[in-house]
């Protein structure tokens, strides 16, 4: 094995080996309720499956995982109070807090985080973060409270990829062959600050203050999650007072309200438009589209200015940003220049320069990014290119994105602090969908990935993130921030503090909590009351943050350390004869891209249901065809069987963009839940 740095090995045991001393206690008055809006309610509240946009801020506090994040962005112990590295960097012992409990009193052991890693690695559980365990090798409990993570590799990102949320073996052990759909995923037993009161399907979730939370009883007596139906319905009901904390706003929406304070805060996120190179190989021309591009007047004119400009795939926010990457500042007058430099003619009663025209790709049902589209459509133009809009579904997207029938596509990537860019940027990358090809890149992306020493890595990511903007695959619109509306009475809140407000909730507190309560049953209701019937909730986005599109396709893309080649040679295969020819196999080796709903039937609520005022969710199990039609449905978990007959019909009768899997349709089963009483009832 190579040596390390004795250097290294000091400073990691000193970063490691010392978290057992810090101990954090909860700060701030007692009492209150905090209600909070978020636009996506969770499809279960077991962790171990998150949504398409990651995981939802009610599993994070009825969960906590091995460490956590402080303030200033360090991690700081969770459910393990100390953890260790072995002398080669390949295993990982985390010793847990001997006064951990799980809701229902019974201690977390280490059978339980082991039971975790194994329902994860289990490729019949279908568990989304399965890649994430991908590279641990083994994983055994030494005693009750230490386990062992053994990984097949040393890399820089074993920590954070063994961080695990565990589940209460005790709970589960006996209800393992759907997990998903198991009593656990409605009603679980956590470990985190809160407890589940109430779910109110479609409405808001409910959570209490855990009395016996090892880390202390946290401030707020309960926090409610409420899902309101649109932006409409959520803003009638922070006008009208009842929202504490509105979360990640989009800027059109976004005003001052008495009463409220605004926190803006970085996102993780960049938006981009992609050049397809096979159509736009001259990088001067490239270049010159960017320079048309007027990237301020996008943030502040269609962005409210809650946004910053980019010149590289790697937002401010990130550890490994560099600030120094060239920018290409918008000179309209100079693009011109080059456009005639470029050989690009047109005669004079001529609007636009022949040979050249620019269809731009963008997802139908985002208005913030159809307005960009737009904006850009029209900065083109002036400088006479013709350009185009043309808005598609996701699945849309993606499909044509996969086959590279594109001239140009707006889009977004968040980037995590484990940092893997290798499926957007090598050249066989899954989602390499320009076509962009650089052998300097590749080193770099795999240098820093492999990489122990973090400073090293970061100049890996500076020279990477140059490369790029000096080769002008994308031009690089905009790193969104995110907008908060907070109560001005909540304390707690601090604005050097690194991490997102929503995954703080519970060190919150009220300066001087509200004499009078809101009665949950009466959120949105006066909207629906001055509106009338409200339409079927859709899961899009309306902030700046992302969009389905790219929430599948994040959700999809590969989050490990890829595999080194090696030089050695492959063995040689015996050639087979004539008469026995060998038969090629076409292997799908790209992520599966789930389907996205077209069409639904009308939800209707079943009369003797509706008498005996049955109320919650119907899980069913679809299975779709590469026409994107339901040819099987199974009843994963029943409601009552006039709502069970109900959503068995109405599934049959759905119609979807079909999955898609290197570029084309393939067969693919989802759990969907069908909802009763319909929104809006």
């Amino acid at each position: 094995m190579k040596k390390l740095p004795f250097l290294f090995i000091v400073l990691t045991l000193f970063v490691f080996g010392c978290q057992r001393t810090e101990e954090f206690k909860y700060e701030g008055k007692k009492g209150g309720i905090l209600i909070v809006s978020i636009m996506n309610e969770p499809t279960t509240l077991n962790p171990l499956y998150p949504s398409l946009s990651g995981l939802s801020p009610v599993i994070e506090k009825l969960f906590t995982p091995l460490h956590e994040v402080r303030p200033d962005g360090k991690i700081r112990p969770g459910l393990a109070q100390s953890w260790v590295y072995s002398e080669d960097l390949k295993s990982i012992t985390y010793t847990i807090r001997n006064d951990a409990e799980w809701h229902d009193g019974k201690p977390i052991t280490a059978e339980d985080i082991v039971f975790t890693v194994k329902q994860i690695k289990n490729s019949e559980n279908r568990s989304p973060l399965y890649q994430r365990c991908r590279y641990i090798k083994n994983i055994e409990a030494i005693d009750r409270r230490r386990v062992r993570f053994t990984f097949e590799k040393v890399y820089a990102d074993e920590l954070l990829h063994s961080n695990i949320i565990p589940i209460p073996m005790h709970k589960i052990e006996k209800d393992l062959e759907n997990l998903q759909m198991s009593d656990f995923s409605f009603v679980p037993t956590g470990n985190g600050p809160y407890k589940l009161n109430e779910w109110n399907t479609g409405k808001w979730i409910e959570l209490v203050a855990n009395p016996n939370y090892f880390q202390g009883r946290p401030p707020l007596d309960r926090i409610v999650f409420y899902f309101p139906s649109s932006m409409e319905e959520l803003l009638d009901e922070i006008k009208s007072g009842n929202i504490d904390i509105a979360y990640d706003l989009p800027p059109a929406q976004y005003d001052t309200i008495e009463g409220y304070k605004t926190i803006v805060s970085a996102g993780e996120a960049y938006a981009y438009i992609g050049w397809n190179l096979e159509r736009f190989k001259d990088k001067k021309l490239r270049k010159t589209l960017t320079m048309a591009i007027d990237r301020e007047s996008i943030i502040s004119e269609i962005l409210k200015g809650f946004g910053s400009k980019l010149n590289g795939p790697i937002p401010p926010k990130h550890w490994a940003f560099n600030p120094k990457t060239k920018e290409i500042p918008y000179n309209k007058d100079m693009a011109i220049t080059l456009i005639k430099e470029l050989g690009y003619k047109k005669k004079r009663w001529e609007q636009y320069y022949s040979g050249i025209k620019i269809n731009i790709l963008v997802e139908k049902g985002n208005p913030l990014r159809i307005d960009v589209a737009e904006a850009i459509v029209s900065d083109l133009k002036a400088i006479r290119i013709n350009a185009t809009i043309t808005e598609l579904s996701g699945s849309q997207l993606i499909k044509r994105l996969f086959d590279h029938d594109f001239d140009a596509y707006i889009l977004g990537w968040s980037v995590k602090k484990a940092l893997n860019p290798l499926p957007i940027w090598s050249s066989g990358g899954s989602y390499n969908f320009v076509g962009y090809k650089n052998e300097e890149v590749n080193h770099l992306m795999r240098e820093a990935l492999l990489s122990l020493d973090r400073e090293n890595a970061k100049k890996a990511w500076y020279r990477f993130q140059e490369i790029i903007s000096e080769d002008i695959p994308y031009t690089f619109l905009y790193a969104p921030q995110n907008i908060t509306l907070v109560k001005k009475n909540i304390g707690g809140i601090n604005r050097n503090d690194k991490r997102p407000l929503i995954s703080i909730l519970d060190e919150l507190w009220f300066e001087k909590p509200s004499t009078t309560t809101i009665e949950l049953a009466s959120l949105g209701e006066h909207y629906k009351e001055t509106q009338g019937e409200q339409p079927e909730r859709i899961t899009t986005s309306g902030t700046q943050s992302s969009s389905p599109a790219e929430n599948i396709l994040q959700a999809a893309a590969p989050t490990t350390v890829p595999e080194e080649k090696t030089e050695e040679p492959e063995p040689l295969e015996e050639k087979p004869t004539e008469e026995t020819p060998k038969e090629e196999k076409v292997v799908k080796k790209g992520p599966i891209l789930p389907p996205t709903l077209s069409y639904a039937p009308p939800r209707k609520y079943p009369e003797v249901a509706e008498k005996l005022d049955i109320r919650g969710q119907v899980f069913v199990e679809i299975h779709i065809t590469k026409k994107g039609t339901v040819d099987r449905v199974k009843i994963l978990r029943g409601l009552f069987p006039a709502c069970d007959t109900e959503a068995t019909k109405e599934a049959y009768q759905m119609k979807f963009d079909p999955a898609i899997q290197d570029g084309e349709p393939v067969e693919y089963t989802q759990t969907f839940p069908f909802r009763f009483p319909p929104p809006g009832w």
